[in-house]
């Protein structure tokens, strides 16, 4: 800013002299508009710090600093340039008035300085804004991760509990099964908190993981239960949230198949949706009981935890969708970004 004003006032002369028709004696005007500008720039240094340690404010004495210390810029600043032009002989428009009347300088010091401090109290108001904006997002981000620890640490234990009641049920009529889904339960809460921390896994690996969970299931339901698999090949690099379609998938047991008598179906399928942009489709379905009553409520705590978890990740850009399917059964639809490890 103090390079812009003494460039534009040798503009000024420049073209005052032109139209008038005298020469411009380059030396004179460069120097003594460069004294009376960067003379003034020498102070904001100063300034700044004194905006910086003490804003300015509606108070008695905040005042008087601000006040004593643009009168005390002033002067030092009108005695330097009258010293100035004295010793660059007073040459130019500048340096008469400068001889001619230190108080015409001193009244010009002052509205320079007081314009001065009000350009650094914007910009430090600036600069703390910006700071606090900094705060609260970190803030928000930390807020945010806590969130959702909490909510897939509710999911692990829902499931858990879930499994377990299962075991219970197999103990007495199916040692060896109990026995089997014991180890497989042991194996998927290792392999779960292997990215503890982590908030998006390829889906690769959730598959894996998942397949750790339909082992469970398959020896608990038996021959009762066929499980396909409808995986697009360039699904695989996808990132997803940890932990998203176990909650889906135990639905589709626990809510599905397990009311329904005879063999049932469960499909678990992931695509590329094109578009702008592109979107990562997937669906959990089965041909059990189909939605009624309010166990099957989508905001249960499987549900209803995987969907918050995707409004924290995903904001408005992520959909859960749930219908009942012809014939029986439910179908749910889960569309994220598209986002590749």
């Amino acid at each position: 800013m103090w390079t812009v004003f003494p460039l534009l006032s040798i503009a000024a002369a420049t073209l005052s002299l032109h139209a008038r028709g005298q020469g411009v004696p380059w030396r004179s005007v460069i120097a003594s508009n460069g004294l009376v500008w960067y003379s003034c720039a020498a102070f904001t240094p100063g300034l700044s710090l004194l905006v910086r340690r003490w804003p300015p404010q509606v108070r008695f004495r905040r005042l008087a600093l601000y006040a004593g210390t643009t009168l005390l810029c002033a002067a030092v600043w009108s005695v330097l340039v009258f010293t100035g032009s004295r010793l660059m002989g007073g040459r130019g428009g500048v340096w008469r008035m400068a001889a001619a009347a230190l108080p015409q300088l001193a009244i010009i010091g002052l509205a320079l300085f007081a314009a001065t401090i009000v350009v650094l109290h914007a910009l430090e108001l600036t600069r703390r804004l910006r700071q606090r904006e900094q705060v609260a997002l970190g803030l928000r981000a930390r807020l945010s991760e806590a969130e959702l620890e909490i909510l897939k640490g509710q999911l692990q234990p829902h499931f858990l509990f879930n499994t377990l009641n299962g075991v219970a049920s197999l103990i007495h009529t199916a040692p060896r099964t109990a026995d089997f889904v014991v180890v497989q339960l042991a194996d998927l809460l290792r392999a779960s908190l292997a990215h503890r921390g982590t908030r998006e896994v390829p889906l690769s690996d959730e598959l894996a993981l998942l397949d750790k969970y339909l082992a469970i299931q398959a020896a608990r339901f038996e021959d009762k239960v066929v499980i396909e698999r409808r995986i697009a090949a360039d699904a695989g690099a996808a990132l997803v949230p940890q932990f998203l379609l176990q909650p889906l998938v135990e639905n589709a047991f626990e809510h599905g198949l397990a009311r329904r008598s005879g063999a049932g179906r469960v499909w678990i399928g992931a695509s590329i949706a094109t578009g702008a942009p592109p979107r990562l489709r997937l669906e959990v379905g089965d041909d059990g009981a189909g939605l009624s009553g309010e166990a099957d409520s989508p905001e249960g705590v499987g549900l209803g935890n995987t969907r918050r978890r995707l409004e924290h990740l995903y904001d408005e850009r992520q959909s859960l969708r749930l219908r009942p399917l012809p014939g029986g059964g439910t179908l749910v639809v889960v569309e994220i970004p598209l986002r590749l490890a």
